[in-house]
């Protein structure tokens, strides 16, 4: 597998999370990719507000708050916004395994908030997590579900061959899951980005997309062409969002729709992660599809709600009501959910 830890940047209080967790197959979800250091300006012009911003990570800490046990997987520079960055996802129930560079520095982006909507300016050239081909992801291989995103392969060529890699190593494995993430300005143009994503979506045995994306790349959003496009094998599962409206998940034997969940919306900044937590975490669960895309919607309401990319925490009250509604179960390891 590709590189190894490098010891000589590793902080001497961080060696378990820097590959000494306990066993990965264990965990309900296991991701890797970058997160950067977000500042969000709040109400007054010279105050920012600093949190975390990372597809992967949203996606565990997400489950996190449903009580899932997860892990984030990345490199990070060894500066205070790394520490800040380790320490924030810590604090949120994920179990962290970084490898830190003492060369390159941890990503950052500053969040703008306008009246109509949100916009990034990332700084996130020659990144720590540019190079994911420096950490050693052989323990992935063997973790119960893997969830990977379409925001690292943009990063660089190596972060590229790592994702390629994993989904080869897994094949026989399962439990994979992609989020489409197309991201615009991270690609040349949207036919690179399709030459990239379509393959490994069709690696996936989960995928996620968005209309947006699915029109951008595959030049429909419409169901049975995203079907064509991007389910090449039985047991594979499409889940295309659309925003406001309902979720639909397609198998090759089966389609259901559930509308989203009413809500105020601030920012929609972290929605689509927050709803594949939710997806992911019923599918750990057991829940039937219907509840599946129930728990997406209701992870994706929360985070609409406010300027960062986390909604507040769940109470296994809140949590409880959804399974009931829906006629499922939480498991009840799950009822003591970190708050």
């Amino acid at each position: 597998m590709p590189g190894q830890p490098k010891d000589d940047v590793v902080r001497p209080d961080s060696r378990r999370a820097a590959g000494e967790l306990d066993t990965v197959p264990a965990v309900d979800l296991a991701t890797l990719g970058e997160t950067m250091a977000a500042f969000v300006r709040v109400e007054l012009p010279d105050r920012y507000r600093l949190t975390t911003a990372g597809a992967e990570s949203n996606v565990a800490t997400g489950m996190a708050q449903l009580g899932c046990r997860t892990q984030w997987w990345s490199r990070l520079g060894d500066d205070e916004l790394g520490g800040f960055v380790r320490d924030s996802l810590a604090g949120h129930g994920v179990e962290v395994s970084v490898d830190w560079d003492a060369d390159r520095p941890t990503a950052s982006c500053v969040k703008e908030l306008g009246p109509t909507g949100s916009r990034m300016r990332y700084y996130r050239t020659r990144s720590a997590a540019s190079r994911l081909d420096l950490l050693d992801v052989a323990p992935l291989v063997g973790a119960a579900r893997l969830h990977l995103t379409g925001v690292t392969p943009a990063l660089s060529p190596e972060d590229r061959e790592v994702v390629e890699l994993l989904f080869r190593e897994r094949r026989a494995v399962g439990g994979t899951s992609f989020d489409v993430n197309y991201r615009p300005t991270l690609w040349a143009h949207a036919e690179h980005a399709a030459s990239v994503l379509v393959p490994l979506a069709r690696m996936a045995d989960a995928i996620f997309i968005g209309d947006d994306e699915a029109q951008a790349l595959v030049g429909s959003a419409d169901a049975d062409v995203l079907a064509d496009a991007l389910l090449t094998r039985d047991g594979q599962e499409l889940v295309i969002k659309r925003g406001a409206g309902e979720a639909t998940l397609v198998t090759p034997g089966m389609r259901v729709s559930v509308p989203a969940n009413r809500a105020d919306v601030v920012d929609v900044t972290g929605a689509g992660d927050a709803f594949a937590a939710g997806y992911l975490a019923a599918s750990a669960w057991g829940w039937d599809p219907h509840g599946r895309l129930r728990l997406g919607h209701f992870l994706a309401s929360r985070v609409v709600a406010v300027t960062g990319d986390i909604g507040p925490p769940v109470h296994p009250a809140e949590l409880a009501r959804v399974a009931d509604s829906v006629g499922q179960a939480v498991p009840q390891r799950r009822e003591g959910a970190r708050r």
